[in-house]
């Protein structure tokens, strides 16, 4: 049965993608600071307030990454979205779905918009989903309605899922006392159409009990590397040996930036692609370390497709790392999800320096501030089988850093994790038994098939990215009249179902490495996260 909610009390989930100025809205309504603009966290944040005579409870939830398709997203993120009812008092009485005026609202948007609500909260949510648009001082457009008759048939179609209702509140420093009373009518008005929100018992149910299992896990596994930190240090001599660290992992993943934290200097260039192997080093915590910075692999195109200019650079690496690097940091984001798929193509990039390197490997998370109260741990055994058994494939060495913050001792401890690794190994060596250019051989026609689908892959992949670095270095100057725009055909196909996308994600490739999602899906995935990568640089040096 429905619960009726009191007329004197408002409880409302503020719901949308990282950048949609969530926060912005939830300031408004209460009237003073109450949630931080950082939004890329997965964490729910509730707040309360007197209101217009009401007892306002708002529960902003986490973002998904703007662009990104449900199953590129991390299941910690998806869990914490679903849980987000649980925080507001019985009787839901709606959501405000935040969509950020000042950017442009694409196909692509609408789906994935469509996708995460309707997933964390059933189709039925909206019947009880009102529009929110917001923006900070002037925008181009002089009414609202001029920016939906613009942004066309994406933005107007998701506006009549929600019976087109839709407001506005802009931060331009007028008082918007009328205008919050103004939507509380409107909410009233479409609870009185269509009571509040139910929710699925059912489902919570599931995810709860799923939580509590991965928060088990979570914690032995904590556990479990501790006890195996501890019996490596006992290996470890008195003097401190030196590090010489390969860095590696996809595009955009945060080498450079995690290779800045660990020679505590900014001597690797930030905001754009790597694209030549680089050497520095310096005295940390009074050890010698080299760190060599290499290109990166596409996140969803398997190896085969890799030019071949990338994986010599990647081999050059190596070398510079003179006589050979005792540590490979494989990098990792987690403010994504980890499936089969990138298990998959991350193995197979990873073949480039032969089978035993896995002995030298340590999985480095980076961007820990999107954990949130949350634990690594928690991350991990969330994704399920694929990053776990990456984890178990490197013995269980992993780590996470937060580029975010100055705390050296984070750096330190990544420092020690790595000197208890070389206790036990020797250092990585390209023998021939290794060589991956012998598999090559055999199929020479192959080889040169994918080079040259590789080279086309990444000619289109670099018309974007190109284009969008132009366009961010106009911002960063301060010419905003260009708004971050990706333009992607209209005419993707639908493949999968909300509920069992993920599933059938995960058999995106078939045993022989061949690419069963449609092409231009693919690349269409790697330009989000392009997108992705460039609003973040500019939130973070330029300051949104």
């Amino acid at each position: 049965m429905k619960k009726a909610a009191s007329a004197k009390e408002l409880n409302v989930l503020i719901v949308g993608s990282q950048g949609s100025h969530k926060d912005l809205v939830g300031n408004i309504i209460l009237g003073r600071n109450a949630f931080d603009a950082v939004d890329a966290t997965f964490n729910c944040e509730k707040r309360e307030g007197e209101v217009c005579e009401r007892r306002v409870t708002l529960v902003q939830t986490p973002g998904w990454l703007r662009g990104y398709q449900l199953c590129d997203t991390a299941g910690l993120l998806k869990t914490e979205t679903i849980l987000s009812v649980t925080l507001c008092p019985p009787g839901l009485h709606g959501f405000l779905l935040a969509i950020n005026a000042q950017l442009p609202f694409t196909d692509v948007y609408k789906k994935v918009t469509k996708e995460h609500l309707e997933y964390c909260f059933g189709e039925k949510v909206w019947d009880h989903t009102a529009v929110v648009f917001s923006h900070r001082g002037h925008i181009d457009h002089e009414t609202i309605e001029d920016y939906i008759s613009k942004e066309g048939a994406s933005l107007q179609s998701l506006l009549e899922a929600c019976g087109n209702r839709y407001h506005v509140l802009c931060d331009d420093g007028t008082d918007n006392s009328t205008n919050i009373r103004q939507l509380f009518e409107k909410i009233d008005t479409m609870v009185a159409e269509n009571s509040c929100y139910e929710i699925e018992s059912r489902l919570i149910q599931t995810v709860e009990e799923r939580t509590k299992e991965v928060d088990k896990k979570a914690e032995e596994l904590r556990l479990q590397t501790q006890q195996q930190r501890q019996r490596l240090r006992r290996l470890l001599s008195e003097s401190k040996p030196s590090l010489r660290i390969l860095m590696v992992g996809w595009v955009f993943s945060g080498k450079s930036a995690a290779g800045n934290r660990i020679l505590r200097s900014e001597v690797f260039h930030l905001g754009e692609r790597t694209m030549k192997a680089l050497k520095q080093s310096g005295e940390v915590a009074g050890r010698e370390v080299v760190v060599v910075d290499t290109p990166g692999w596409w996140k969803f195109f398997p190896a085969s497709f890799i030019p071949e200019v990338v994986k010599s650079e990647i081999l050059k690496g190596v070398s510079l790392c003179s006589p050979s690097p005792n540590v490979i940091l494989l990098v990792v984001p987690p403010d994504t999800s980890f499936t089969d798929e990138q298990k998959r193509v991350t193995e197979d990039n990873m073949k480039l320096f032969g089978q035993r390197v896995w002995r030298h490997v340590i999985v480095l998370f980076t961007s820990g501030d999107t954990l949130g109260n949350k634990t690594i741990e928690q991350h991990i055994e969330s994704e399920g089988k694929p990053l776990r058994g990456l984890i178990e494939k490197c013995g269980k060495r992993y780590h996470v850093l937060d580029n975010t913050s100055k705390a050296g001792d984070q750096v330190t401890e990544l420092l020690e994790k790595m000197e208890e690794m070389v206790a036990g190994n020797c250092s990585l060596h390209l023998s021939e038994a290794d060589d991956p250019q012998q598999e090559e051989k055999s199929d020479e026609p192959t080889k040169n098939k994918d080079e040259s689908t590789a080279k086309e892959i990444t000619e289109q992949l670099n018309i974007k990215w190109d284009r969008k670095n132009w366009e961010e270095d106009r911002m960063l100057k301060g010419d905003d009249s260009m708004p971050l725009r990706m333009n992607f055909s209209e005419d993707k196909q639908r493949l999968k179902d909300v509920k069992g996308e993920e599933e059938d994600k995960r058999q995106s490739q078939d045993d022989a490495g061949s690419v069963s999602l449609n092409m231009k899906e693919l690349l269409e995935r790697e330009w989000i996260r392009q997108e992705a990568s460039i609003e973040h640089y500019y939130k973070l040096f330029a300051g949104e």
